[in-house]
């Protein structure tokens, strides 16, 4: 596949990947404004790679087909979000102070996929279109 036909096929997932980027490397006190309760860092975490998990789905659905079976399928809407949150923790370590790798964090991405996947399962037979 093309960069070109990537891009098109694949805008909105690369949208939500460039929103966790920016939200991951953003200085820590771009956040120091909202309201914080003990655990939100790890549902936000959660809900970006749901969020993530769930349009790689859609967007492989629609244009690669069903076989949610496949060793595409699962490298594209599962191995990649894991990869990409355990590289993003690893990167936050080592380029983005005062940024800090976190096992929990990584954890919270690794539930957000799992999460995602299954909403999306759960949800695709309710579609009278097929993804």
């Amino acid at each position: 596949m093309n960069i070109k036909k990537l891009i098109l096929n694949y805008w909105k997932s690369i949208v939500v990947i460039i929103c966790i980027f920016i939200l991951s490397f953003a200085s820590p006190s771009t956040f120091k404004k909202i309201p914080t309760f003990p655990i939100e860092d790890k549902i936000v975490h959660l809900l970006m790679y749901l969020g993530l998990t769930a349009v790689l789905f859609f967007e492989y659905m629609q244009h690669k087909g069903n076989n949610v079976k496949s060793f595409k399928f699962v490298l594209v809407c599962i191995i990649l979000p894991i990869l990409l949150g355990g590289s993003i923790e690893l990167m936050q370590e080592n380029f983005f102070p005062p940024r800090s790798a976190s096992w929990l964090d990584w954890l919270s991405d690794i539930a957000g996929v799992g999460l995602g996947w299954l909403v999306m399962i759960l949800v695709k037979p309710l579609q009278k279109q097929s993804f």
